[in-house]
């Protein structure tokens, strides 16, 4: 392979030259891609910033399956095909079989995810090119403007979007479509039908998606490509074939499922979409027409979201898909499933949704794109607003794709997303590292195959025992059960989340210190870990030290409430925490041990001679201590007391009446 790497002006950037090799640049370019986001992923997952539960499940699910258990995790009850019927899962298993550890499946999908760019630019390369044939003048360099749509696939905020959700099979689409898509123009059917059958091998579901594709092929045969009327009657023919191929199989892998979950219920042509209008597409359609206000509800829910997402995904393309809008057919399973629904995670980025949704909007803006080159050369002033229009679509849409990478993408050093590298990397060091070297150190001291609970961003750690579960999304709704063992981060929200009518993770960790059935087998950096019947002092015990600024407390009428860790997040990080859905409140804590807590004043400050009132709440509203004049000692600006707690208490505050503003407070605990 020869790379030429020439400079080039930017005034020639659209005319037909030979001075770059887009085809090297693009491959080169992947290869860097899928080394930052497997950097990012892996990192992300090591400094316990894994916060959905996908990672632990699949990992589970490829173990047990290597030792004897068909894709079985703990978090389902179930194998996982009973949830998803997945065959591709057989494919993955041989990988995970030779490295079984839950970091080769983030590598895999930075991979795939990288590597989708370079169909997409042969696709756009064969559509440009064909036109560079009939309308020679119109198109200078088809392979730079192929580079352009490939890269600006890989730097979409929607297509970079799952790599924040640990892991998702989901991730695979992209790959498989663009291929099909590819084989498709190339008049190579075969190798499309392959590729069609493996997004099916991905999920049930995406049936729908493979016959929207094949309608789409059949309107591009006849109305882009003006086949011969022998030639649409073979893609008539073959889909047809295919559709009753899909249905049967769609049917069987119905059964399947049920036969897997030993279940006598068999919901067939189900959406599958949380929080829609009916979780059935026949269901959908009746709402539709019998209950049209109630189907808008749920069209509007949400909307500013959707509107921005759909916005972000639109813009990549410069909006290019609409004079090709047969290429938007396979997205509308995705519009069906997402837009009719409630659940913010469909239509925002941090998901692996938008899958099913950026790779159509980018091949419906290739032929849009190539639409836009069908005029003859002349020198009409309407040719010439046309070539310029043209070149300001690739423009806008080179500009927006560096934009948007720049500002939004893990992998970018300056992004505005709260999950972003330099955060992650942050997370690698200083306190953060103790937690996660805290973390660690656990595994050494908990039984496998013990039964264990603990929340998402920990359970990839125990993937190996079959008997671990994580919150907030198992269906636990008391105390009633006893897990020997129990692992709260109680620096993460999803501690604190509640799934539905379920308690949350931090409350059954109180529930649990609170009752005499167990003991602190480990302590420290806002974890703790509790085993049932334990009686012994802590294993592990590292004291907590942690400051809070004055800007994470409300100054009102003499008086300061807080400690309110949440209460300068950026409007941007607010809305990301609405998508994720994981903030339940405040997450400050108090672990049974001895304290020293120090409140720094301002040096104008004079106390009052009746004293300062100190009350520590509990969930805001029920009070456990209260702190008098007689309980602290004053020195300098440093007002300083004591605290001793023998149980734990999530959702804590402070309030100071009688201060008007402080400059911060730290917290010291000494022993246990």
């Amino acid at each position: 392979m020869k790379f030429e790497w020439m400079p080039f002006r930017i005034k020639n950037i659209f005319k037909d030259g030979k001075t770059v090799n887009y085809h090297s640049i693009i491959i080169v370019l992947s290869i860097i891609f899928a080394i930052f986001f497997s950097f990012y992923s892996i990192l992300k997952a090591y400094t316990l910033n894994a916060y959905a539960w996908d990672l632990g499940l699949y990992s589970q699910a490829f173990y047990s399956s290597l030792h004897g258990q068909l894709f079985y995790s703990n978090l389902l009850g179930e194998s996982y095909l009973a949830e998803h019927f997945s065959p591709f899962m057989f494919a993955l298993l041989g990988v995970f079989y030779i490295y079984p550890n839950p970091y080769i499946l983030l590598i895999i999908q930075a991979v795939f995810l990288s590597f989708a760019t370079i169909p997409l630019y042969y696709i756009s390369l064969h559509i440009f090119s064909r036109i560079k044939e009939k309308y020679p003048e119109n198109i200078k360099n088809p392979a730079l403007y192929s580079f352009i749509i490939a890269s600006a696939f890989l730097l979409s905020p929607l297509t970079e979007s799952p790599i924040y959700f640990d892991f998702h099979l989901m991730i695979f689409l992209p790959f498989f479509y663009f291929m099909a898509i590819y084989f498709y123009i190339k008049n190579r059917m075969a190798w499309n039908i392959v590729f069609l059958a493996l997004i099916v091998s991905l999920h049930a579901s995406f049936v729908f998606i493979v016959v929207m594709t094949l309608i789409m092929e059949m309107m591009i045969s006849r109305y882009y490509f003006k086949e011969s009327g022998e030639q649409t009657k073979k893609m008539a023919y073959l889909f047809i074939t295919s559709l009753i191929v899909l249905l049967i199989y769609y049917t069987a892998a119905g059964y399947l499922k049920g036969d897997i979950a030993h279940s006598q219920s068999i919901l067939l042509f189900a959406s599958g979409a949380t929080g829609s209008a009916s979780r059935s597409i026949t269901g959908l359609v009746l709402t539709f027409f019998l209950h049209p206000y109630r189907f808008m509800t749920y069209i509007i829910a949400n909307y500013q979201i959707k509107l921005l997402f759909l916005v972000l995904a639109f813009l990549a393309v410069d909006f290019a898909f609409y004079r090709f809008p047969i290429g938007l057919i396979p997205a509308i399973p995705y519009l069906v499933y997402a837009m009719t629904s409630s659940y913010i995670p469909y239509y925002f980025i941090g998901y692996q949704y938008s899958m099913m949704f950026i790779p159509m909007i980018f091949v419906a803006a290739v032929f849009g794109i190539s639409k836009m080159m069908e005029f003859k050369p002349t020198p009409s002033i309407k040719t010439k607003r046309a070539a310029r229009n043209l070149k300001n679509t690739m423009l806008v849409i080179a500009v927006f794709a560096i934009a948007a990478f720049i500002v939004v993408s893990p992998i970018s050093p300056v992004s505005v997303e709260p999950s972003g590298i330099h955060n992650i990397v942050n997370d690698s060091a200083g306190y953060s590292a103790e937690r996660n070297h805290f973390v660690y150190s656990l595994e050494n001291n908990i039984s496998m195959n013990s039964s264990l609970v603990t929340g998402n961003n920990i359970y990839p750690l125990f993937y190996k025992d079959l008997n671990a579960t994580a919150f907030p999304y198992n269906n636990i709704s008391s105390t009633s059960v006893h897990f020997k063992y129990l692992i709260a981060d109680l620096n993460d929200s999803q501690t604190y989340t509640r799934n539905g009518h379920n308690i949350s993770l931090a409350n059954l960790a109180s529930d649990y210190m609170n009752s005499d059935s167990y003991g602190i087998l480990a302590e420290g950096y806002g974890v703790i870990a509790l085993e049932l019947h334990y009686t012994g002092k802590p294993l592990i015990f590292n004291p907590l030290n942690v400051s809070y600024s004055s800007k994470e407390f409300n100054h009102t009428n003499g008086k300061v409430y807080g400690p309110i860790p949440d209460k300068n997040m950026s409007s941007f990080q607010k809305l990301e925490n609405l998508g994720k859905n994981v903030y339940s409140g405040n997450t400050t804590y108090i672990l049974p041990g001895n304290y020293s807590i120090s409140v720094y004043l301002n040096s104008s400050y004079k106390i009052p001679a009746s004293g300062i009132n100190i009350t520590i709440l509990d969930n805001g509203n029920v009070t456990l201590y209260r702190i008098n004049s007689s309980s602290y000692r004053l020195n300098g600006e440093t007002l300083t007391f004591n605290l001793n707690s023998t149980e734990m208490y999530t959702g804590v505050t402070y309030v100071f009446t009688g201060i008007p503003s402080i400059n911060g407070m730290s917290i010291i605990q000494d022993s246990v």
